[in-house]
């Protein structure tokens, strides 16, 4: 009688103990997530030459005496076998490529980084390979100053991959332009802050841009170089897939429409929840297979199907299908810079075979930071909370709550006005000389505000209560005292928005939600014994 007893008093003390455990692991405050930066992805930047006359060397019609021009950016020279060709359309908001013309063009690109940090046209270059170059971007394909988009490669025009500008090795490269952003920063600043933050952010160096055609120098303005968002051992790191492997690990980009792309029939865009697209970036399209894209669209059909659901069980169950750090760090990165293509537009996202979905990198920030065509951007708002999934996610009082802790320490490190005033003003004292020359060089668009240049970026006018604001800029000291502004009031303002959001969640995935049950069921476990033993 006593051995019955005293075994049920064990087994219940022993789910107690349990429950308890429980309870103390699940409400132990995990540390923060710290990703420091490695000492070769992003160092601190020098200051300018300060020269007395930074046109030197520059004539009129931007051809270059190489005997006199200096710089302290590293210098790129791009010649062209033929001209770049015009290949895109947009109709309905799709881009539509002309699959009869063939986007590329062979040419050769040489790279000058000097020690000494003043690089010259005639100093020895670091890195010279044979390309293939194509023109790249969405409006921005448009623009009077191209992006480019390039492959190294062999004379017999296989990959050559090459480190570039001190980048890790790799074949495939962008030539960014950022025409539609007068401060030149705004790719570089968000790029650097995300390296911090995020598992993988595409690492960049500017450079000053010659096109050499015919013997002479014509300089392009300022650059950055950057790295393509593709899987590699340096880039995004997923296991390389194989054609005859079903299961295979896979990258994909919602965006619009494209016929670069293999487009997979996903579920948000069958059932009318989604007007963009998902297209395949990984596995390129020479190694995908019909079983392997398969897969692709129905994993991520599931993930979407979870995470889209009404059902509230079914919803709770996300945290299995996605890396929610990933999600949250996305979310507060693309918010604090005013990021709002992200979500919709060039939003990677990528999945090893057996693990969660991470979002990610991310990319294109020439119109964030209040630099939007369409209209001004609220900076006592946020907005990310109504983008692609994260409309779903904002319902759960978990998902917030880690919103708002993980952005209330990177508040302390990487995204106060301290920290990213100081990375402004060091890449601005880097600009110095290159600016000057940027903005000469490109002084037909940059000065210009009217809106009949195609070649242009605008920003529309606003209404402010009946009167008409131009949101034309000719000044930079202006256009970098505008992003200061925005960052400032902006990031200021995301926690108590972060507040509010809280209150209009109907669901938690967190252990808070279990309590009651707990508690309920501790209770019992405690009476028991009690009664099993007066029963007796």
């Amino acid at each position: 009688m006593n051995d019955k007893r005293d075994g049920i008093i064990y087994i219940v003390l022993a789910s107690l103990l349990v429950v308890f455990l429980a309870i103390v692991y699940y409400g132990i405050e995990k540390p923060d997530r710290v990703k420091q930066i490695s000492a070769d992805y992003y160092s601190e930047l020098g200051d300018s030459l300060h020269q007395e006359d930074p046109l030197k060397g520059i004539s009129g019609d931007f051809v270059t005496d190489p005997d006199t021009f200096e710089s302290n950016l590293p210098l790129a020279v791009v010649s062209l076998d033929g001209d770049l060709p015009e290949y895109k359309t947009f109709t309905a908001g799709m881009e539509v490529v002309d699959t009869s013309v063939d986007p590329w063009t062979t040419g050769n690109i040489v790279l000058f980084d000097d020690p000494s940090g003043v690089n010259r046209l005639t100093n020895e270059p670091v890195l010279s390979s044979d390309i293939r170059i194509k023109k790249r971007g969405h409006t921005s394909i448009a623009f009077d100053k191209p992006q480019y988009y390039l492959k190294f490669i062999t004379e017999d025009e296989s990959e050559n991959p090459q480190s570039v500008l001190g980048m890790p090795s790799d074949d495939s490269w962008i030539l960014c332009g950022n025409m539609a952003d007068k401060s030149m920063i705004r790719n570089y600043l968000a790029y650097r802050v995300s390296a911090h933050i995020m598992e993988y952010a595409p690492r960049s160096c500017f450079c000053e841009l010659f096109t050499l055609a015919e013997g002479e120098y014509t300089y392009q303005g300022v650059y950055l170089m950057q790295e393509s968002v593709r899987r590699s051992d340096s880039r995004v790191q997923i296991n390389e897939s194989k054609r005859k492997e079903v299961y295979t690990s896979y990258l994909v980009r919602r965006d619009r429409y494209t016929n670069f792309d293999t487009m997979i029939d996903d579920y948000a865009r069958i059932e009318g929840l989604s007007d963009e697209w998902i297209g395949v970036k990984y596995p390129a399209v020479s190694k995908q297979s019909e079983e392997n894209l398969a897969y692709i669209s129905e994993d991520f059909s599931n993930i979407e199907r979870v995470l889209m659901s009404d059902r509230n069980s079914v919803f709770k169950s996300y945290p299995k299908y996605i890396d929610t750090d990933s999600f949250v760090d996305y979310f507060i990165i693309n918010e604090y810079f005013g990021n709002y293509d992200a979500g919709e537009h060039s939003t990677y996202m990528y999945k090893n075979s057996g693990d969660r979905l991470k979002i990610g990198p991310v990319w294109d920030f020439d119109q964030a930071m209040n630099n939007s065509v369409v209209d001004e951007t609220d900076p006592y708002t946020i907005a990310m909370q109504d983008r692609a999934f994260y409309e779903n996610l904002v319902r759960d009082t978990e998902f917030i709550n880690k919103v708002k802790k993980r952005y209330s320490f990177l508040r302390e490190y990487y995204l106060n006005d301290e920290y990213i005033f100081s990375l402004i003003d060091e890449t601005i004292r880097y600009l110095d000389d290159a600016r000057q020359r940027e903005w000469y060089r490109w002084a037909a668009d940059y000065y210009d505000d009217s809106y009949g240049n195609p070649g242009n970026f605008y920003l529309s006018d606003y209404d402010k209560e009946g009167i008409v604001i131009s949101r034309f800029n000719d000044d930079y000291d202006q256009e970098i005292y505008n992003i200061k502004t925005y960052l400032s009031i902006h990031g200021s303002m995301i926690q108590s928005n972060l507040t509010d959001l809280r209150l209009l969640c109907d669901i938690t995935t967190g252990l808070k939600g279990e309590m009651t049950l707990l508690l309920v069921i501790t209770c019992c476990l405690f009476a028991i014994p009690s009664i099993l033993i007066n029963r007796k």
